[in-house]
């Protein structure tokens, strides 16, 4: 190695000398700017204060037994300290349990407190097709029926429950059903909310109708309580179009709450049952019509207007009464609260019929009976034995 060899080799190494050298006084003087926090020194145990001799607090203090100190955190390594972190993983925020939300203040709606509310029936239980004569005589007059125990959702007894047929005004239940439903959402209507009578009752065939008057105006109360009690035709389709902005629109509100609660053998055409000149008769099943008249036990108005036996409506001259279409409301059979009957030719006389005795709640339908008197006196003795056989099962 040559002499200007050797001066260059001694030369780089004095660099590195001197570059090694200046970073270990930089990490020194790093680590001594960041010391250590002293641990904080736990407060002497205080001298009990019953003692009374001049040397107690001296004893009491050193017969006290002192805490142990915490055991101190482990302290951060070199390469913690030289980069400013922690192994120790960040406190982690405690979540909050969200409060449960306040129960919901209805206006109108009453809850029935039936744990078993809106539950699937029991078709296991049911006494299928026509009943003996001597049980219960004139099944073979029903097109279609069913009979639930709600306390236990045990059906009773069915024939063809999940059939389509024309169920005629017991439409109108699902048309209440929707009408409080919309007051429950809407607080800028009430039962006494003036409901503008228009035209569009006019085109009602004028049947089963209370005259309304498109120069008339009445209390939304009083149109339910058309429909409830005396099955008004017009005051329906009135409620309808205010409801719904038009009949249309309403109608197909109709079929949606129906899917929402399972009742997919229902179509609705019409909010009162009559039949529509192009679409037909609105259809459904004894067993749907069970469920939605379950729906409006929770309404007390309802259940109020169809035990009522007569009722009006207008003053004066133009008074006009309102008598219930429901026969079996009666004092000879006791606990019968509801709902809705029905008739058309195609129908024929239909009913839902909702009872309550010592407590337990039975709701059946029938449907296709060729009269009114003969439907009746088959759920009269239907009720009877309902009841017997929800008692045994």
């Amino acid at each position: 190695m040559n002499e200007v060899t050797r001066a260059r080799v001694q030369l780089f190494a004095v660099l590195l000398i001197i570059i090694i050298a200046a970073h270990i006084l930089l990490i020194k003087l790093f680590v001594f700017n960041h010391p250590e926090a002293e641990p904080a020194k736990e407060p002497a145990v205080e001298a009990s204060a019953a003692a009374t001799e001049s040397t107690a607090p001296v004893q009491a203090a050193a017969a006290q037994p002192t805490e142990k100190p915490e055991a101190s955190e482990e302290k951060p390594g070199f390469w913690s300290r030289l980069f400013g972190f922690s192994r120790k993983p960040a406190a982690q925020p405690v979540a909050k349990t969200p409060e449960p939300p306040p129960p919901p203040v209805y206006r109108y709606k009453k809850p029935t407190g039936n744990p078993k509310f809106g539950q699937p029936f029991n078709f296991a239980t049911a006494v299928r097709g026509d009943l003996p004569a001597n049980v219960v005589p004139g099944s073979a007059g029903a097109r279609t029926g069913i009979m639930v125990d709600l306390n236990t959702r045990n059906v009773l007894w069915e024939k063809d429950s999940f059939k389509m047929v024309p169920v005629a005004s017991m439409v109108k239940m699902m048309t209440l059903l929707l009408t409080f439903e919309e007051m429950e959402r809407n607080p800028a209507i009430s039962l006494d909310t003036p409901v503008k009578i228009t035209r569009t009752v006019l085109k009602v065939p004028r049947t089963g109708i209370i005259w309304l008057d498109p120069r008339e105006t009445f209390p939304l109360s009083d149109l339910l309580k058309a429909v409830t009690i005396k099955s008004a035709n017009d005051a329906a389709t009135q409620i309808a179009e205010f409801i719904g902005g038009d009949v249309n629109s309403f109608i197909i509100r109709m079929n949606q709450r129906a899917r929402s609660l399972g009742m997919m053998h229902s179509k609705f055409v019409s909010p009162c049952g009559l039949k529509d000149k192009k679409l037909g008769n609105s259809l459904s099943c004894a067993r749907d019509m069970v469920v939605v008249g379950e729906q409006l036990l929770e309404y007390p108005p309802v259940m109020q207007w169809s035990t009522t036996k007569q009722d009006s409506i207008r003053e004066g001259d133009k008074k006009t009464i309102l008598t219930t279409t429901n026969k079996l409301v009666n004092p000879r059979w006791p606990g019968v609260d509801g709902l809705k009957t029905g008739y058309t030719a195609d129908a024929g006389s239909c009913l839902t019929f909702s009872v309550l005795r010592d407590g337990r709640r039975i709701l059946g339908c029938v449907t296709g009976f060729k009269s009114a008197r003969d439907r009746d006196r088959f759920c009269r003795k239907l009720i009877d034995w309902g009841y017997r056989r929800a008692a045994t099962l």
